[in-house]
């Protein structure tokens, strides 16, 4: 222990985050940054060791907060799966000289290096489940569904970690159905955000928001935020809006999409998308931008048709700011959405429900109740600090206290 100039003592922890790769842009880096910032603001010193790097200009913002709240980033080109022996050594080396007590992998893939260094240097060692799917919108359709092959399966048990975080329910029983002894080590604890900074606006926000976009003051505003990539579902709601124009032209439906992807991604849903005159108005593509928070609030509706997904911490910084969300079944839905009561969760892969919730939606009175309801359980549930104690106890810390 040390003391601070106040008279206060705390005691310093070190944490360490591992992770194959850092994509600065995709929900993964959101939630490692989001609890790295809980943990120092408990006393609590996180360290981050990972794969490549990716990011470019549009992300350069969120990867220097990142670089700012962990107190040490380092990336290595052979951080997979079953990495080199001498990599191993090297980074035991950095959790003795830099006492690190934790270890959290952040992937299934870091299991084995998480195990072999908690039993190289007596580290307690937890990870934290964080599913996604990538490639063509075939090969992700065919994937959404699948278990764990007989290797995976027998990977995760060889390997499996003192805890095993996931944020969902759905993740808890995906888990639970495999073959896994270890089973009853598996931990739930939803992601949370910052509601200091994501809350509903005033009226004179939400009318500055709306104009930055050039919505009018009528339109029906859906928003996608997520990773430009066909898991995310963005063909659905681009199917599903397109049907809705035609037939409801009262309404002046739009689609509000925030993120960025691989460039072959976001050339192929951007041409699904502007297919004729009138779509470049119904579908904007902003890209990633360093603060959702404003296109948040310059829209009425949440949209996540995810054909697969770990707990989607968009939907919960959308709930804050008092938006109605539709999902899909996927990872966590069930955890934040109460089915027709604060907002609709949609069967896979069916456009015609998803338009038919989004219209349902365009009733005013309806939208407005259940935007405060989905702010009042945002506020209640989905909070940064229920998370971070929650994980500290499966750390086995104390959060740093005055005596």
């Amino acid at each position: 222990m040390t003391a601070t100039a106040s008279g206060a003592r705390r005691e310093q922890h070190n944490v360490l985050f591992l992770a194959e790769v850092i994509n600065v842009n995709d929900g993964i880096a959101t939630y490692c940054l989001t609890l790295a910032e809980g943990l120092k603001q408990r006393g609590v010193s996180v360290h981050l060791l990972s794969g490549p790097i990716k990011s470019d200009e549009r992300s350069r913002h969120k990867r220097v907060q990142m670089e700012q709240v962990f107190a040490d980033w380092r990336a290595f080109d052979g951080m997979k799966r079953f990495p080199k022996i001498a990599l191993i050594r090297e980074i035991a080396a950095y959790i003795r000289a830099h006492d690190i007590k934790v270890i959290n992998t952040h992937g299934l893939g870091m299991l084995f290096l998480g195990k072999a260094l908690s039993l190289m240097t007596g580290a307690r060692f937890v990870g934290t489940y964080h599913p996604s799917l990538i490639g063509g919108l075939e090969s992700v359709k065919k994937s959404a569904s699948q278990k764990f092959s007989r290797h995976q399966e027998l990977f995760l048990r060889l390997f499996f970690p003192h805890r095993l975080i996931v944020l969902s329910d759905q993740s808890v029983d995906f888990i639970r159905q495999h073959h896994i002894p270890q089973r009853e080590r598996v931990v739930k604890v939803m992601g949370g955000t910052s509601l200091d900074h994501f809350y509903p606006p005033a009226p004179a926000q939400r009318e500055a928001a709306r104009a930055s976009f050039g919505f009018a003051p009528t339109d029906i505003v859906c928003i996608l935020a997520a990773r430009l990539a066909w898991n995310k579902g963005h063909d659905l709601l681009i199917k599903a809006v397109r049907d809705l124009r035609e037939r409801h032209p009262e309404y002046g439906f739009k689609c509000l999409f925030i993120g960025s992807g691989g460039a072959d991604r976001e050339a192929e849903i951007k041409a699904l998308a502007h297919q004729g005159e009138a779509d470049a108005d119904t579908f904007r593509f902003v890209g990633f931008v360093k603060d959702v928070r404003d296109a948040m609030w310059a829209s009425d509706v949440a949209v996540l048709p995810s054909r697969f997904e770990g707990f989607a911490i968009s939907m919960v910084e959308a709930m804050a700011t008092g938006l109605v969300p539709i999902r899909t079944p996927a990872g966590g839905a069930t955890d934040q959405i109460v089915d027709g009561e604060t907002g609709y969760i949609v069967p896979f892969e069916d456009s015609d429900a998803l338009g038919a919730a989004i219209l349902a939606l365009a009733d005013p009175v309806r939208r407005t109740e259940w935007a405060t309801r989905n702010a009042e359980r945002a506020r209640k549930l989905f909070g940064i600090e229920p998370m971070v104690e929650q994980i500290m106890a499966l750390y086995g810390l104390s959060p740093a206290r005055a005596d």
